[in-house]
């Protein structure tokens, strides 16, 4: 057996000195579990990922917005403020300042219309004539007379060429105008005079009647009225203006829907009225002549 040098000797004696030390803290024991236990793996798709609901918060709901209800001076009859005159006789306030605010009414109105009983006060309801918007008569007998036409439209146009009435074809003759092709008017209705007079007097007067294209007389007025109080009115304006010397049929139009109803003359079912005193046609636009 080899002898041990002072440096073997030396070394053995360290190793024992270890052992001790391991065997009193039991390190070897757990250092051979450790070997032992496998390792985790760090696979993400085995690692379940916990996430989180969103919770949705209940929305707030918008209140709605009532606006309070918007009047005007001009509902009901109650008239606009009038134009002043001051002391030195100077005007305070155009005629180009109340459309200004006519137009701003307009234009802040909320769409409701306003029937004639409703806008007009009870003055002016009481003395207004009423009309569902529908002439019912025939031409003016004294022109019935001076010129020949026929007791009725039916008569007027079969007795003088007949055919089926279009406004493609107002003459009735089969012959239809050109697509795109201008019309005159005014010529045709003259063409018209026995076969249609309500064609005829919208744009003509009575031969070698001149047309007066002036302001309206008070008589004029008077007659019209007396006519609509009598026969209606609203339509067939051509067989109207008949009763009316040197006045044309759109010209009875104009007067009406400008003068008569925002004056509260005559009370037109077809026709109501904005709050600065418009009158809207609302009727039927097939009626309408």
């Amino acid at each position: 057996m080899t002898e041990l040098n002072d440096y073997e000797i030396e070394r053995q004696k360290n190793i024992e000195r270890n052992r001790e030390l391991l065997a009193q803290f039991n390190l070897t024991e757990a250092r051979s579990a450790l070997q032992a236990t496998p390792l985790p793996t760090h696979d993400s798709e085995n690692i379940p990922v916990k996430t989180e609901k969103k919770i949705k918060k209940p929305l707030k709901k918008r209140e709605k917005v009532v606006l309070p209800a918007r009047k005007s001076s001009r509902l009901r009859g109650i008239e606009a403020p009038k134009i002043q005159i001051d002391t030195d006789e100077s005007i305070l306030g155009s005629e180009t300042d109340i459309q200004a605010l006519v137009a701003v009414e307009e234009e802040l109105w909320d769409g409701k219309l306003l029937k004639p009983d409703e806008y007009f006060n009870e003055e002016i309801r009481n003395k207004a004539i009423r009309t569902n918007g529908h002439y019912t008569g025939w031409i003016n007998p004294e022109l019935m007379e001076k010129y020949g036409f026929e007791t009725s439209a039916t008569e007027a146009w079969e007795k003088n060429g007949g055919g089926s009435f279009s406004y493609k074809d107002p003459l009735g003759t089969g012959k239809k105008k050109p697509r795109g092709a201008k019309v005159d008017a005014k010529g045709v209705a003259k063409m018209m005079f026995k076969k249609n007079p309500n064609a005829y007097f919208y744009r003509h007067n009575e031969p070698e009647m001149k047309q007066w294209t002036d302001e309206w007389t008070e008589e004029e007025k008077n007659i019209f009225l007396e006519t609509a109080r009598k026969h209606g009115c609203g339509d067939k304006w051509g067989l109207f203006a008949s009763y009316i010397p040197h006045r044309v049929g759109y010209q009875c139009s104009n007067f009406y829907r400008s003068v008569v109803l925002p004056s509260g003359l005559i009370f037109d079912d077809n026709y109501q009225y904005t709050p600065s005193g418009k009158p809207v046609y609302c009727g039927s636009h097939r009626s309408r002549g």
